[in-house]
């Protein structure tokens, strides 16, 4: 008897388990099926983007970051090394220890690999699509949101304008906030026990981090408010439901560790930052060239904000959502107060800190008192993201009404219509901005390559220019000529010397006082404040007389020659040197140069040499900051030390349990217990896996769930 009631049993399992693996199978499919929507809206939209190839934005920002691209790209093509520092922009300047500099960036890879046009629109479509599916991820199998309003969230996520407005700009490094949900979802899956979200989640955050800018640490101001948050009892967003009473410290816990982490892999990056930031004021005074101060850092009124984000009168912008979104977040939070509270609290806080001097408290200029935060002359534009993150989670909440429609049939066709009346109205203004913005093909003539390096500046003309052409910055680098004036917002003392003036009218004007890109003097000194004085149509007056050319001037030093070869890190010049004298290199002196003959010094800003050996010879000069090499190093070692932790620790081994930091542990009454049936099975000493997921719970269950139930991810 007690044989068969076993045989019962093991088919009630079988049976069970049968039932169990069919509904997993089945939620998969369907959620393979959302992604698969999810991908291909948001590539239907941004298709104009990616056929224009290599068709370009006449923006100023979008040549400042085509810049930055192409360098890195021409130096491992061309030149086979990784650019420390670049001598076609400023006269010679620091690129690496530049904070928006993207030779670090892994994603600088799609520019590396199709151009310094098509490639960073890759990666802006490569930071929307995560931003849709992760989403949807964070939506459906974290926050307990039906299929439908997760499939919402990551729509209105996927094709709202912040990407799209910032590309229409031309600034790229902006777009890294588009991974903000997917740093969301990484956080709630290692709380989950998922170490390999634990472990990429520091990665993502370098990537962020990488491309410099205000856009990472507004993101991360982003995540410590849901952390914090989620540490007030029954306020939790990033993690399921925990007893009630009792607060979740897990995600704060996870963050404050992916950042350390991130700081210490991405040391190669921070300490070259540092030791510019540092030379250009400190982080507490930057030196920026472009920033008003304080006392310009305003947005839009609370009117003009709320018009921008229900796009009413053909207004649109970063913070355009659609008035259909912003009411089913209204109507969620009236019904379901408590799990709509976080995501009010957040965008209640970013909506202040938007309105910048303009809200009648100014929050935002308390903040700026931090570093960096200080920086940052357009709150509007670095906050508004998460408005529409906060009013996108929200609104999928909405869709919990839905299934106590009847019949059934009712809540689907409800759904579809009000995912396409609210995805249509951004879907539309996705794809006729994207139109508007590359638009324009690169002039074949300026993308001849010069034999001899040399570089230019503009004849009173403003940094930020996009005409005349023989003056922009990223046209004269597919040329190889070098732009002294060039657009950046932490320009260092330009001293080289221009061969060519570029006026208004794109023409040449010859510089009577260059003597080459590599050149002897008799005496150290060089007057190169006279440059700039000309460059702004001053007239030509010598600050400091203590330069003699050598050479065809009649001094009596004939017979000395210098031909100069610059490479991004290192500049060969062959010298015929008669007797000693001083040779001139037309680049920014850095005391990171290191040369293998003569007396490296600084002459008025310039490289310069003291050679007391005669002949003619080569001389190699090397550029490597040891910021860089100490950063290097830390780098490696956490690097190291992170995967050696994730090897050891974070692959679940044979008879170890699949817990991480701050993982889910089983808490209270299990999905399990409540089957009579399976109590019996218990007692009679039968196992069931408690990883077995239960069945799907509607939404005003969810409360009732065991903290320890965690849904399969795909």
């Amino acid at each position: 008897m007690a044989e068969e009631r076993g045989k019962g049993t093991d088919r009630f399992f079988s049976r069970e388990a049968d039932s169990q693996a069919g509904v997993i199978a089945d939620n998969r499919q369907l959620d393979l099926l959302a992604f698969g929507v999810i991908s291909l809206v948001i590539a239907l939209s941004w298709l104009p983007t990616l056929a224009s190839a290599h068709r370009i934005n006449p923006m100023d920002d979008f040549f400042l970051h085509a810049s930055r691209h192409e360098a890195v790209r021409k130096s491992l093509f061309e030149y086979h090394v990784f650019p420390l520092r670049s001598h076609w922009f400023g006269g010679g300047f620091p690129t690496l220890g530049e904070p928006e500099d993207a030779a670090l960036n892994p994603l600088v890879l799609l520019s590396v690999l199709f151009g310094s046009v098509l490639g960073p629109k890759l990666m802006a479509f490569v930071a929307v699509l995560a931003s849709g599916l992760a989403t949807y991820a964070l939506a459906r199998h974290i926050l307990d949101y039906t299929r439908w309003g997760a499939l919402f969230s990551a729509l209105i996520i996927g094709t709202s304008l912040h990407v799209s407005g910032h590309m229409w700009g031309g600034n790229l490094s902006a777009v890294c906030a588009g991974y903000l949900p997917l740093c969301m979802l990484l956080i709630a899956l290692s709380c989950a026990g998922r170490r390999a979200a634990l472990f990429l989640l520091p990665f993502v955050l370098y990537t962020m981090l990488s491309d410099g800018k205000q856009t990472f640490f507004t993101a991360a101001l982003y995540l410590a408010v849901l952390c914090l948050l989620g540490a007030v009892p029954r306020l939790s967003t990033l993690t399921r439901e925990p007893p009630a009473r009792k607060s979740d410290v897990r995600p704060l816990a996870v963050l404050v560790l992916a950042l350390a982490v991130t700081f210490f892999v991405g040391m190669v990056r921070i300490l070259p930052a540092l030791e510019f930031i540092h030379a250009k004021g400190g982080l507490t005074r930057m030196d920026l060239y472009f920033h008003a101060g304080l006392e310009g850092a305003s947005g839009p009124g609370c009117r003009e904000l709320l018009r921008l984000a229900c796009g009413i009168d053909d207004g649109l912008s970063f913070v355009t959502i659609g008035w259909l979104p912003i009411a089913l977040f209204a109507i969620a939070a009236c019904c379901f107060c408590r799990r709509s509270l976080p995501w009010l609290i957040a965008l209640v806080l970013f909506l202040w800190l938007a309105l910048g001097n303009k809200a009648p408290l100014d929050l935002f200029g308390l903040l700026a008192r931090l570093p960096i935060f200080s920086t940052i002359a357009m709150p509007y534009k670095y906050f508004c993201f998460q408005i529409v993150l906060c009013v996108a989670m929200g609104a999928g909440q909405f869709f919990w009404l839905l299934p106590k429609l009847r019949p059934r049939w009712l809540e689907h066709l409800c759904a579809v219509a009000l995912i396409i009346a609210g995805v249509s109205f951004l879907y539309s203004a996705t794809t006729s901005l994207q139109r508007e913005t590359y638009t324009d093909p690169i002039p074949s003539e300026y993308s001849i390559q010069q034999e001899e390096f040399f570089s230019v500046q503009g004849w009173r003309l403003p940094r930020n220019r996009v005409v005349p052409p023989r003056a922009v910055t990223y046209l004269n680098l597919l040329q190889n000529i070098g732009t002294i004036d060039w657009h950046t917002a932490m320009p260092i003392a330009e001293n080289a010397i221009p061969r060519h003036f570029v006026d208004a009218g794109n023409r040449y004007i010859r510089n009577p006082r260059y003597r080459g890109e590599a050149f002897f003097i008799q005496e150290a000194g060089l007057s190169a404040k006279m440059w700039s004085s000309a460059a702004h149509g001053s007239a030509w007056t010598e600050t400091r007389s203590t330069m003699t050319p050598a050479g065809p001037a009649g001094d009596g030093s004939a017979g000395y020659t210098a031909e100069g070869t610059f490479r991004p890190n290192s500049i060969t010049v062959q010298v015929t040197v008669p007797r000693p004298g001083i040779l001139v290199v037309n680049q920014n002196y850095h005391p990171a140069w290191r040369t293998d003959r003569g007396e490296l010094f600084d002459s008025d800003g310039l490289i310069a040499l003291r050679l007391h050996q005669t002949g003619s010879y080569t001389i190699h000069l090397r550029y490597l900051p040891r910021s860089f090499l100490v950063g290097l190093a830390v780098t490696a070692l956490s690097g190291g030390g992170w995967l050696l932790a994730w090897y050891r620790f974070g692959r679940p081994g044979p008879g170890r349990k699949r817990l991480g930091i701050g993982a889910v542990r089983p808490v209270g009454k299990r999905a399990a217990s409540e089957n009579s049936t399976i109590n019996r099975a218990f007692a009679a000493g039968h196992h069931v896996s408690q990883d077995a997921p239960g069945p799907q719970q509607s939404a005003g269950a969810s409360s009732k769930k065991s903290a320890g139930s965690v849904e399969p991810i795909p």
